[in-house]
């Protein structure tokens, strides 16, 4: 009898952080989205465009620790 492999649970894990940061760069597709469609200058503009800032750093960190 042949002995039955386990998976890797890395596996799983691997693809797990895929789509969280998959889900990461949706969010800040979106966000960026709005930010284009608005003037610049406005106080929302400012707002955007630092949450924008804070999804794209946010993602870079995610990104660079689960590499």
């Amino acid at each position: 009898m042949r002995k039955r492999q386990d998976k890797s649970p890395r596996k799983y894990k691997k693809s797990g952080y895929e789509v969280k940061f998959e889900q990461m760069v949706k969010e800040y597709h979106s966000a960026k989205e709005v930010l284009e469609s608005m003037d610049a200058g406005s106080d929302e503009y400012n707002k955007q465009k630092n949450l924008c800032e804070s999804l794209f750093a946010s993602a870079e960190r995610f990104f660079k620790q689960n590499q």
